[in-house]
């Protein structure tokens, strides 16, 4: 087939979806169908493989498939099935390829056989008889924006703890207590227990920060140092009869 007939072939497909709901729902399992069996179960796509769903989309448009595949007799209307359209566009090359695709088009093959033959071949979590489609739509975009959310706050505290685990090991001491403000850290001058205290938002600022606060430890380490060697030299002294 030349270049200029799949052209051809894609737009015949473009202008059918807008017009046959049938045919935009075969079009729209086709693709879910050319998602491998991981990316099905994860709903996303995962592989540079040109087929299926592109990862944008994935999520989307995995939710419009899985409840299709549950209500193939129910319709997508209004805004929804607007947007299915406006999405499945941008597949229309490629769903040019596939021979039962065409075969929908030319009328030589009848959509429900597809549908079942999917179906049949892949299997889907089931959904509540009572679901609308804009409901499942909302209640699955709901669920990735929570476990978006708990994943960044995950990431954030591991950040976070490595930062505190990086301060530690720099002052080789042990973090006895964190409060809104300060940190508490716990470390030994010669046999000498101490707790130092330092501003928390020296410690999670960044590397730079780090090294001041291992700088201000050191100074009061030299400190701590000059002090027992004055209180051991007055103690010397004080026992020289």
């Amino acid at each position: 087939m030349t270049t200029k007939t799949q052209l051809q072939l894609r737009d015949r497909v473009l202008n059918i979806m807008k017009k046959d709901d049938s045919f935009l729902h075969v079009c729209l399992l086709k693709l879910f169908e050319q998602q491998t069996i991981d990316e099905r179960q994860i709903k996303n796509s995962v592989y540079r493989n040109a087929v299926g769903f592109n990862r944008p989309d994935a999520y989307l448009l995995s939710d419009y498939s899985i409840w299709k595949l549950n209500f193939l007799e129910r319709s997508m209307n209004g805004e929804l099935r607007n947007k299915l359209i406006k999405k499945l566009g941008k597949y229309a090359l490629q769903l040019s390829f596939y021979e039962e695709v065409v075969a929908v088009l030319d009328g030589l093959k009848d959509p429900t056989l597809i549908f079942t033959r999917i179906k049949n071949e892949i299997e889907v979590d089931k959904l509540d008889p009572t679901i609308t489609l804009k409901n499942y739509l909302n209640y699955k975009k709901k669920e990735r924006e929570k476990a978006l959310r708990e994943y960044t706050k995950k990431k954030r505290e591991e950040k976070l703890r490595e930062k505190f685990r990086l301060t530690h090991d720099i002052i080789e001491g042990t973090i006895v207590e964190i409060e809104s403000k300060a940190l508490k850290i716990k470390t030994t001058l010669e046999n000498i227990e101490v707790y130092l205290w330092f501003p928390k938002f020296s410690i999670i600022k960044g590397y730079k920060e780090e090294l001041n606060v291992l700088q201000e430890f050191m100074i009061k380490k030299r400190m701590l140092l000059y002090k027992l060697e004055e209180a051991l030299g007055k103690k010397r002294n004080h026992n020289t009869p």
